[in-house]
């Protein structure tokens, strides 16, 4: 896999920090970015989230990497997944 498509493989969820830090402690809420510097510190992931977000441009692959929820990656996995399947089926 190039950089890119490891990166848009990864998911970052910055909302809810509270309830997403329940589910996905030290850091793993920001997989993405960790892929882009993977020596820094789970406690600055946060902040360089956000720097990134306010300076990147629309077009980067970074800002397709976050999601709202586990919930909404999970959906989007299944759909993909049958979407997959099923033309699997038909080959």
């Amino acid at each position: 896999m190039t950089f890119v498509e490891q990166l848009l493989d990864s998911v970052d969820y910055p909302k809810h920090s509270f309830v997403t830090g329940m589910w996905a402690p030290v850091g793993l809420r920001f997989h993405a970015l960790h892929h882009i510097f993977p020596t820094m510190p789970y406690h600055a992931l946060a902040t360089a989230h956000r720097r990134l977000m306010r300076d990147l441009p629309e077009d980067s692959p970074y800002r397709r990497c976050s999601a709202d929820s586990l919930l909404q990656t999970l959906g989007t996995l299944w759909h993909r997944a049958r979407a997959n399947q099923g033309g699997a089926e038909t080959q």
